[in-house]
């Protein structure tokens, strides 16, 4: 607005010095000594400054409507329309938002706010991030798991030659003591 107002005051400071100068050079021509006019350039030159000092006129009638229509709508901050200007703005804008709650329960809308759905947005990534550590932690027990069992049957696999060699012996061995002390053998 400020921006506005002060391009509108240069471009009449621009219209009024024009006017001045057109001005100047028609009471100059005016000064001119008849001796050197002739003919009908007088006639043209009185034409023109009378078209020069119309159009002064309608300058200045312009300048001064166009800052009446720029005071009235330049709002005084500072005053008592600065006030009111701010509650028209404020009661316009509830306006506004009135409507719009207007119409998206007649289209069955339901627009929430940015900050509402960002929040959302936030709580659903922590909610996948919670889960996807879970996941990891799952994975990494199965991994651990298969790692256990895969140790626990190569001991068992490891150890079971020696335990089949040792139930083994002592079947032998029992087997020789009962043959010896009764005199007979186990099959």
């Amino acid at each position: 607005m400020k921006r506005q107002y002060a391009e509108i005051q240069n471009s009449e400071k621009e219209q009024l010095n024009m006017a001045k100068a057109q001005e100047d050079s028609r009471e100059q021509s005016q000064n001119i000594p008849l001796q050197q006019q002739w003919g009908g350039e007088v006639v043209k030159r009185k034409a023109i400054n009378d078209r020069v000092g119309k159009t002064t006129c309608e300058i200045q009638e312009n300048r001064s409507k166009k800052q009446a229509a720029t005071a009235a709508k330049l709002p005084d901050c500072q005053g008592k329309e600065g006030g009111d200007t701010l509650s028209l703005l404020q009661e316009e804008l509830a306006d506004v938002q009135r409507k719009l709650s207007a119409y998206e329960t007649r289209m069955g809308l339901n627009i929430r706010p940015l900050s509402d759905l960002m929040k959302e947005k936030m709580n659903l990534q922590k909610e996948v991030y919670g889960l996807r550590d879970k996941l990891r932690e799952s994975e990494d027990r199965c991994v651990w798991s298969k790692r256990q069992i895969h140790r626990l049957k190569s001991v068992w696999e490891s150890r079971q030659p020696v335990e089949q060699d040792f139930y083994m012996r002592l079947y032998n061995l029992m087997r020789w003591v009962l043959g010896m002390v009764w005199g007979w053998q186990l099959e």
